[in-house]
């Protein structure tokens, strides 16, 4: 209905039922309107914008009075008949407004990460990039030889795989906020030269792998099952080092790994061979005598309570993720399909196209292959394992 819109109109205007409203539009003011609910009274401008008719609010009751709402009206009705639409412009403040910090809270929010990988996030943007913490994105966006320039900097001070660790997650966290406000300028990431990772070799040849047998007989029990089970699982080291005696089915022929690399999304059941079943079970009946209420499968004194560190001088650089390179090598060799494979190291599905997506094999038919990863590997190290026993011994 038409009414001047005044103090004592928006005052008592009478209140509507819910779920409707009234719209009063100011004969005098062309496009200065107000809206009653039965909970708001706002006032809003329409106009013809390029072409469309846009409406847009401008202020609510009693934050803002009739005679200063009329005042914004004729202001935005003035620029909406020259083109500018109000509701794009608010947009793109917001835009302009939202800090780094801010986009890497939304990203953290957004995904399920673990807290290894928050914690991670957290600390290289607060290491390496406190001060653009809160600076806008806007003004990171349109500094692109700023940001190339901090990475050639971190590179030089820190290295290269922790330059490109930082700028891995700035695109991550910038390319949140570039989906929240599109507005914002293309991720300034994209001028940055990446190192790239390099591969590592590991040597499997007969004879290291003949002496690393030998050698893992001789560290104390704990670790050595750590290490023969990662060489025979081919386990990224950090979900080794954290598997629980709770993980393990009741079967005690696979272990449940709740939030491996990529987080609770990645995580999957290892069938275990009858080799690591029996690594498994010494383990179980072996702790308790070391700390009865600890619950990890590899428990240590640290302050995790479990093996935090793999290094060992006695194994020849052979530990750690070094393991999982010689795992995937031998268990290639021992004639498990690369499909499997796949499988059995937990591979990203995107990393074998739209097929592996699709693909879901039961855990008797990849525990078939881990077993014949194990009788190989284990005969590579000059090991001999008795089923129902362990640890294994040196072949005579």
């Amino acid at each position: 209905m038409k009414a001047k819109i005044t103090q004592a109109l928006v005052e008592r205007a009478p209140t509507v039922e819910r779920g409707r409203t009234v719209l009063y539009a100011d004969p005098e003011l062309r496009g200065f309107y107000l809206i009653v609910s039965n909970t708001k009274r706002s006032y809003y401008t329409q106009s013809l914008v390029r072409g469309r008719q846009v409406r847009t609010k401008i202020g609510e009751h009693p934050a803002l009075g009739a005679k200063d709402a009329r005042a914004l009206a004729a202001k935005t009705l003035v620029a909406m008949r020259a083109g500018v639409n109000p509701t794009e412009e608010r947009r793109k403040a917001r835009a302009r407004g939202m800090t780094l910090r801010q986009a890497l809270d939304l990203h953290i929010a957004a995904k399920k990460l673990s807290a290894k990988t928050v914690e991670g996030y957290r600390y290289n943007c607060g290491q390496y990039l406190s001060d653009w913490l809160d600076r806008p994105l806007a003004e990171l966006g349109a500094d692109r030889a700023g940001v190339r320039e901090r990475h050639a900097r971190i590179t030089k001070k820190n290295g290269a795989t922790t330059a490109d660790a930082v700028f891995r997650i700035f695109r991550a966290v910038y390319n949140r906020g570039l989906r929240e406000h599109p507005d914002l300028p293309g991720n300034p990431a994209m001028n940055v030269d990446f190192h790239g990772q390099k591969r590592r070799k590991v040597d499997v040849e007969a004879d290291r792998l003949k002496a690393w047998g030998k050698a893992v007989l001789g560290l104390s029990p704990v670790r050595r099952d750590l290490n023969l089970f990662m060489m025979l699982s081919g386990m990224r080291r950090t979900a080794a080092c954290e598997s629980k005696m709770e993980h393990v089915s009741e079967e005690g022929n696979a272990l449940h790994v709740p939030s491996p690399k990529g987080g609770a999304a990645r995580a999957f059941d290892l069938p275990l061979s009858s080799a690591l079943t029996d690594l498994v079970a010494h383990r179980a009946a072996a702790n308790p005598e070391i700390n009865r209420r600890n619950p990890w499968l590899f428990p240590s004194d640290s302050k995790s309570g479990h093996v935090a560190e793999v290094q060992q001088p006695e194994l020849d650089g052979l530990t750690g993720h070094a393991l999982r390179h010689a795992y995937a090598s031998l268990a290639l060799q021992a004639g498990v399909p690369l499909l499997e494979l796949k499988f059995l190291l937990n591979h990203s599905a995107s990393s074998g196209g739209v097929t592996m997506g699709y693909l879901h094999p039961s855990l008797d038919h990849l525990r078939d292959h881990q077993e014949k990863a194990s009788v190989y590997i284990l005969d590579a190290l000059g090991l001999v394992h008795e089923p129902g026993a362990w640890p294994p011994r040196l072949r005579e």
